[in-house]
């Protein structure tokens, strides 16, 4: 999903462990805190929502206020030992850095 002409954000959603998994969200700084994100978040839903998935999953920074307290005030929350497909996800961010760069968690939405 892209928000905006020229674009200014994107949302990609993947299909993690049978579900949906919103893999990457982006809004260019110099449109921040205007709704942007949420309404890619809230389109990303409902597109997952409409093709049927029960819920969605995504990976992100812990402390971040644009991550993952945005996720939270999204409805999203904290899985706490992820398992499976969601599992190896994280540890694929592991093997590529991330996990140096701050502390990564993973959470979930049920549709």
């Amino acid at each position: 999903m892209v928000a905006g002409s020229p674009p200014v954000g994107f949302a990609r959603v993947d299909e993690v462990g049978g579900q949906a998994h919103l893999e990457q969200l982006s809004v260019h700084p110099d449109f921040a805190g205007l709704g942007i994100g949420r309404a890619l978040v809230q389109a990303a839903l409902g597109e997952a929502r409409r093709r049927g998935y029960e819920s969605m999953t995504l990976c992100t920074f812990a402390g971040v206020p644009f991550n993952g307290p945005f996720y939270a005030s999204c409805g999203f929350e904290l899985v706490a030992g992820p398992s499976g497909a969601l599992a190896a996800a994280r540890e694929r961010e592991a093997q590529c850095g991330l996990d140096e760069l701050g502390r990564r968690i993973a959470m979930r939405i049920k549709l």
